[in-house]
């Protein structure tokens, strides 16, 4: 018996006994060269395998995966945050969600990315993220800034730095307003160093620089390095080592970004402001003078130094015991914390700590020594600086931490527009238009700009549903409702742009927003009208065909189907469209149509427990010359390929089960099942080294099966192997379903059965 009908596409009927077929892991490619009955005039293929190309650091659902404009970068949102990644699969965080599970929507118009998730509408505005450089120490989850070169601090910020979790970001502003100040974030953690972002503390050198090169003369701490922040005395905010000279990290000279001189080195120096008052405990080298530039943790920019202070008494003295320093008479000066002392036997070094009492002639101050001294004179000096600042560090003029993190991240205002979040979202002659759920609302954004009229609003008013989903098509806005849908184009209108297209208005809805998909020239989704729902329809101009089997919506039959997910897929010239529903059964369930061939197969992952489950693609994109596909649940980004055999590593069971053999019920008997696999596809080790097909059959229409029998399909370079079954036995309505688990090219070309008539 020639082919039977073995090879072909899954259909099996609301009764087993009417059609029992399987297409599991399998898809249908026909030859279109070959005449009808010809061998091979269609084949059965592998579905494509996973490998992972990328994990997301929070490692949640994938929600979302969008190829920009220009095709250099993809954004990815994965649970609530989201990121964008070039050719090398770098993530780099550019923003924070206020969601974190469900799918969004997003689309872009070069300029900027468009995200809607149902509450919230976000919007980034195309670039490589931007640096912004900053001090700050963390406890809890308390960020607390103490000094900002460059940028602004929002929001939805990533931090990165020495001991910070790579899931950090700021959640909320505290008293910080994008500068100094604190912020809250997102991991609890205590951070022991005060840099932020620093892979080893700042170098801190004295140089001076002519032109585009730095001399460093000394290092007191630390090592130089390619990428540091150098800053110091007239040295400009920002400059930074390009390269290095004589210099490999210590002394030496050094290539930096701008072209200046600097008249001298800075002072390297310990000290604490409090206020506009500069006091400082310790020179290591330099002159403080003024109108010197101040820098360091903590320190704002810029901070100059614009008055020297200092004090006289007579009659004071310091307690041997305690440390108290009594004021007989100040004469000159004020008097302040942090101040150094000097006059007539007074230890160096010797400083006010705390005030005890008053502030002039009988005040008395802690101090730093418990040496005894009577003197005429104690003096102090400290100094002025501006801005007025309190800054908790006590090292001044030394190079800040870096911390890099995304700016031109906005949640967009609920003042914005008509309206706040959105269902779906998509756009047309550069309108981002998107919908309020649970309402007919939709609206249009300004023209190029992320921003919404308030009046740019619209309803879905041709029948009373509400909106779900919208989908541009050919420059027309298409409105899918829950039980009928209608067409918008653009007109040019103000303050509303689009009008609705008459004639265009049908009765079928759509039963999940997240459920179509572009496919061909046109669309697919999952369909819902007042008379029932789970037909999957293509739109055909402007009104839906039905392309789901009954085999297909047989298994969707009072399921919640509210839930389903699609995305397509293009490899070899089948598109391909995949729909889930992971609502179905315990562990969800995904069609796939072939738009090429017209026909249906199921796709499924194989778990730990040898159960099927649902693919684990939640949303696709095509970048990088590749396929990728998110995961639903683990932050995974994979490329989807015909040549992967596997699921990332997990074995793929691929089914096919063949239509009825009957005869008029009559008795049959069974010799020979050959199937012609293409052989010689074994691998050279490990599992398919050998690789095995596994036949079972029913004897009584698909209700009981018998054990599990197998053969080899052909080690590597065994190509005239054949795949053959004998001894079958006899029935009067058999069917046979052969698998293979194996990570090969199990191709099926065909098969042959050798039967004869039996006595009844």
């Amino acid at each position: 018996m020639p082919d039977f009908g073995f090879v072909g596409a899954a259909y099996e009927a609301p009764s087993i006994y009417q059609d029992a077929q399987e297409c599991i892991n399998f898809y249908p490619e026909i030859d279109p060269t070959k005449p009808q009955g010809d061998r091979g005039i269609m084949a059965l293929y592998p579905t494509p395998g996973l490998e992972t190309v990328a994990i997301l650091p929070n490692q949640e659902e994938v929600r979302g995966i969008r190829t920009l404009s220009g095709g250099t970068q993809v954004v990815t949102v994965c649970g609530d945050f989201v990121y964008v990644m070039e050719s090398d699969y770098t993530p780099k965080m550019i923003g924070q969600m206020n969601t974190a599970t469900g799918l969004v929507g997003i689309v872009d118009n070069g300029v900027n990315v468009y995200i809607v998730d149902e509450t919230y509408r976000y919007c980034w505005f195309i670039s490589n993220p931007s640096a912004a450089t900053f001090t700050g120490s963390i406890s809890g989850t308390t960020l607390t800034v103490t000094y900002v070169l460059s940028g602004t601090i929002a929001v939805g910020q990533a931090i990165f730095g020495q001991g910070v979790d790579q899931n950090t970001v700021i959640t909320a502003l505290g008293s910080g307003s994008g500068g100094v100040g604190t912020y809250t974030v997102s991991d609890s953690q205590t951070v022991a160093s005060t840099t932020i972002n620093s892979t080893s503390a700042p170098a801190i050198v004295t140089a001076s620089i002519s032109g585009t090169t730095m001399t460093v003369s000394a290092v007191t701490s630390g090592t130089l390095k390619i990428g540091q922040t150098i800053e110091g005395a007239g040295i400009t905010d920002g400059t930074i080592i390009k390269a290095f000279g004589t210099g490999s990290g210590g002394v030496g000279t050094y290539t930096v970004s701008a072209s200046q001189t600097v008249p001298s080195s800075a002072a390297i120096f310990t000290g604490q402001i409090a206020g506009t008052v500069l006091s400082v405990t310790a020179t290591t080298s330099g002159t403080i003078s003024n109108g010197n530039y101040v820098t360091g943790l903590g320190v704002s920019v810029p901070t100059t130094i614009t008055a020297v202070n200092t004090f006289a008494s007579t009659g004071s003295s310091i307690a041997a015991t305690t440390g108290i320093l009594t004021i007989g008479t100040l004469t000159t000066g004020t008097i302040s914390f942090g101040q150094v002392l000097t006059g007539t036997g007074v230890p160096a070094g010797t400083r006010i700590t705390s005030n005890i009492s008053g502030s002039g002639s009988g005040s008395t101050w802690n101090t730093s020594t418990t040496t005894a001294v009577s003197s005429t004179a104690i003096d102090g000096t400290s100094y002025t600086v501006t801005p007025s600042q309190t800054v908790a560090s006590t090292t001044m003029n030394a190079s800040a931490g870096v911390a890099t993190y995304a700016i031109n991240w906005t949640v967009l205002p609920a003042t914005d527009g008509p309206f706040q979040g959105g269902g779906t979202v998509d756009i047309t002659d550069n309108y981002f238009v998107y919908n309020k759920p649970d309402s007919q609302l939709w609206a249009a954004s300004d023209l190029l700009s992320p921003i919404t009229d308030p009046l740019s609003f619209a309803s879905k008013d041709g029948s009373p549903d509400d909106l779900v989903s919208i989908i541009v098509d050919r420059r027309e806005v298409y409105l899918l409702g829950e039980m009928s849908s209608e067409v918008w184009i653009n007109s040019g209108a103000v303050p509303f742009p689009f009008t609705r297209i008459p004639g265009t208005s049908t009765q079928q809805g759509i039963a999940a927003q997240y459920s179509m998909s572009r496919m061909g020239n046109s669309f697919a989704y999952v369909s819902k009208n007042n008379r029932g729902e789970a037909m999957v329809v293509r739109m055909n101009g402007y009104f839906p065909e039905r392309i789901s089997t009954h085999a297909v919506e047989t298994t969707l039959v009072n399921q919640n189907v509210s839930t389903a997910i699609a995305w397509t897929y293009q490899l070899e010239g089948h598109e391909v469209y995949v729909v889930t529903f992971p609502s179905i059964g315990t562990n969800g369930l995904t069609w796939a149509y072939d738009n090429t061939t017209g026909l249906w197969h199921k796709w499924l992952y194989r778990n730990n427990q040898n159960e099927y489950e649902r693919h684990r693609g939640n949303c696709c994109a095509f970048f990088n010359q590749q396929v990728l596909v998110g995961d639903y649940e683990n932050g995974k980004i994979y490329q989807l390929s015909r040549n992967f055999y596997t699921d990332d590593g997990q074995p793929i069971r691929r089914i096919r089960r063949a239509p009825h053999i009957t005869s008029d019920l009559q008795r049959q008997y069974f010799h020979e099942l050959q199937i012609q696999f293409q052989p010689g596809v074994g691998l050279s080790t490990g599992q398919g080294q050998d690789p095995q097909a596994m036949l079972r059959w029913s004897n009584d229409g698909g209700s009981t099966w018998s054990n599990e029998y197998w053969t080899s399909i052909g080690k590597q370079g065994k190509y005239l192997n054949r795949a053959i079954w004998r001894r079958l036995g006899f029935s009067r309505d058999k069917v046979f379903e052969v698998s293979i688990s194996d990570p090969v090219r199990a191709v099926i070309v065909s098969a042959n059965l050798k039967a004869e008539a039996g006595e009844n």
